[in-house]
């Protein structure tokens, strides 16, 4: 999977057994073959590796070593990697067959983007299922409000950016605590605006024993914004929906020019 570095898909890993398998596959199974795969396994306690070792050929580079939590392995992971592209992708998430082709089009339909997010997909209890391309306003970011509170949460499976902004941005860091991801997308609104495409990226997996619901109050402290019942989601849900002709209509343009 190195015949073509312009992109990289990290897996970040501790005691995944349960998942990792099914999503390995869906990396390896990609109609576009040709990206660098990083897994980072933090010396799991359970089958993780002997599971990941079943797909060593297919995966560009494994690395078992402790680390400091999911944030600091998919740090390390990002500075190691060779694609300026990033597709973050949980060992409890799936990555949709077309993530890989879809993103490099996007990006080389315009230099200018940097980071973009896709369709909000999710499993839960087994069933898959969509909802539609969001659209997050750079100043909704940049201000903290693509949080459950207002706007809504990005959803990190659903996203791939540049590496370049990665390191620009500032990258994650410790003290974001548990909501690495929700400060990490306010740094990257500081320098550019989050494009929204009609394209299915990742899945988004909830099932009783992962580590967002454990963890979720402690999520929401770390955003420094305590969690409350009313939002804005479903003012975000409607001028979505208004704007929803003009990502299928654009998304549609660009898969369908860009023959690369």
């Amino acid at each position: 999977m190195n015949k073509d570095v312009s992109l990289t898909v990290i897996t970040p890993n501790y005691n995944g057994e349960k998942f990792i398998e099914e999503t390995i596959q869906s990396v390896i199974s990609q109609s576009d073959k040709n990206f660098e795969y990083i897994l980072f396994d933090a010396l799991s306690n359970d089958n993780s590796k002997k599971i990941i070792e079943k797909y060593k050929k297919h995966i560009s580079l494994i690395r078992y070593k402790e680390d400091n939590g999911i944030y600091d392995a998919v740090d390390q992971a990002i500075k190691t990697s060779k694609g300026n592209i990033i597709i973050w992708l949980n060992s409890d998430d799936l990555l949709h067959i077309d993530a890989v082709k879809n993103i490099k089009k996007i990006f080389n339909y315009d230099n200018k983007i940097s980071w973009i997010s896709g369709i909000n997909s999710y499993i839960k209890k087994g069933f898959k299922f969509s909802l539609i391309p969001y659209h997050y306003p750079k100043k909704i970011i940049k201000y903290g409000y693509a949080h459950h509170n207002y706007w809504g949460f990005i959803q990190q499976e659903s996203v791939a950016f540049k590496k370049k902004l990665y390191f620009e941005s500032g990258g994650l860091k410790s003290s974001f605590g548990n909501a690495g991801d929700y400060h990490l997308w306010k740094a990257f609104s500081n320098l550019t605006s989050l494009k929204s495409f009609n394209i299915k990226i990742g899945y988004f997996r909830s099932w009783k024993g992962q580590n967002s619901i454990i963890e979720k109050d402690k999520y929401f402290e770390d955003t420094m914004i305590r969690k409350s019942f009313y939002s804005f989601r479903l003012i975000r849900f409607i001028i979505s929906l208004v704007l929803f002709p003009y990502y299928f209509f654009l998304t549609n343009k660009i898969l369908r020019n860009n023959k690369k």
